[in-house]
């Protein structure tokens, strides 16, 4: 028979850990007592550093103008008094593209995106 690994039909994952095997074992790190409140004052605080980072002209990027006018769009959404989810995932997608490659710019990209996932409660 054989270990067959995890099979997984007619359906999709999201956000959840598995492992399969003998002597396997997963870590879940999860951030308690953070508040939606908390989250969008991070979420605000890192894409203004974002912005802040790509108007400086200090990293070399194929698209330099789009990048920043996309993280002037994000940031304008979470200036918003109730951002949307689907606009923010839009700027953070289209940042993610655009900031590739360049270490310190998608991992500001990342701890938005993480803020976010907060904010939506998961």
């Amino acid at each position: 028979m054989g270990n067959k690994g995890i099979v997984i039909s007619g359906g999709t994952v999201n956000d959840s850990a598995l492992v399969a095997g003998e002597n396997n074992r997963v870590t879940i790190r999860q951030q308690h007592g953070e508040t939606s409140a908390q989250a969008l004052a991070q979420a605000r605080a890192d894409a203004a550093r974002l912005l802040g980072l790509l108007a400086s002209g200090g990293y070399d990027l194929p698209d330099a103008p789009t990048a920043h006018a996309a993280a002037l769009g994000l940031k304008d959404e979470l200036d918003e008094e109730e951002p949307d989810q689907s606009r923010l995932r839009k700027w953070l997608t289209r940042l993610r593209g655009l900031v590739a490659g360049v270490a310190p710019l998608a991992e500001l990209v990342v701890a938005v995106e993480e803020s976010v996932r907060m904010l939506a409660g998961g």
